[in-house]
């Protein structure tokens, strides 16, 4: 599903350069649940955002289901996000105009792609928010925001779903759902799942951790 080999990434800075990732290579089976953990600054988020297309590499390639996002142009990768990588924030990335329903189905919207209507009704159920179909996010909790960005990578039947600490704002209950939503996802759809996570407890839904430092990948271990 993903193979990265020798990516790097650096920074400018006033006293040179930060490394963000160190020639760093990866290999992750599709229907995999992945956790990647380690210290602010690590290079997790800066992973994530080269396999979402997000950011650009110095050098090294990023290749999702047999395609390499860094040669990409920006409208292909960004089309290919849309149709096979669901993204997951900390902070949900809701769209505050829109209704619950809207924020989940704009991504198939924008493909121009017909709006199915009884998987959108069972995505809903999945994640318990039947009914709260015409909200506004500032009506939801935390929780349940976090349940429409859910919801919304789901809708788009992605092979990929990148998750950045996806319990970052929550509370321990909410937290729980969410893992629980997330492993359904991989255990049921078999959608393949790599999530950055500060959060031990998060972590030990995956089925594999991987800890980084200084932009390498230090440890990697199954469970």
């Amino acid at each position: 599903m993903l193979h990265i080999q020798n990516l790097r990434k650096t920074y400018p800075t006033t006293d040179g350069e930060i490394v963000a990732l160190d020639n760093l290579s990866l290999v992750v089976n599709r229907g995999d649940f992945v956790a990647v953990v380690g210290r602010s600054g690590s290079g997790k988020t800066t992973l994530l955002n080269m396999i979402g297309g997000l950011d650009t590499p110095d050098s090294g390639s990023v290749m999702v289901d047999g395609i390499d996002m860094v040669r990409l142009p920006p409208k292909r990768a960004a089309l290919l996000r849309r149709k096979t990588i669901g993204v997951i924030y900390q902070f949900y990335n809701l769209i505050p105009e829109l209704t619950l329903r809207e924020n989940i189905t704009l991504p198939t919207e924008l493909d121009g792609r017909e709006i199915d209507e009884e998987r959108l009704d069972h995505i809903l159920s999945v994640v318990g928010l039947k009914g709260r179909e015409g909200a506004y996010p500032d009506a939801l909790s935390g929780g349940q925001q976090q349940r429409v960005a859910i919801a919304r990578a789901l809708f788009g039947q992605p092979s990929l779903l990148l998750a950045d600490e996806p319990t970052g704002n929550l509370d321990a209950e909410n937290s729980r759902e969410i893992m629980r939503l997330l492993t359904m996802m991989n255990q049921t759809y078999g959608i393949t799942v790599l999530m950055v996570t500060h959060s031990e407890e998060a972590a030990a839904s995956a089925g594999r951790i991987i800890t980084m430092a200084d932009g390498r990948i230090i440890d990697d271990r199954r469970r």
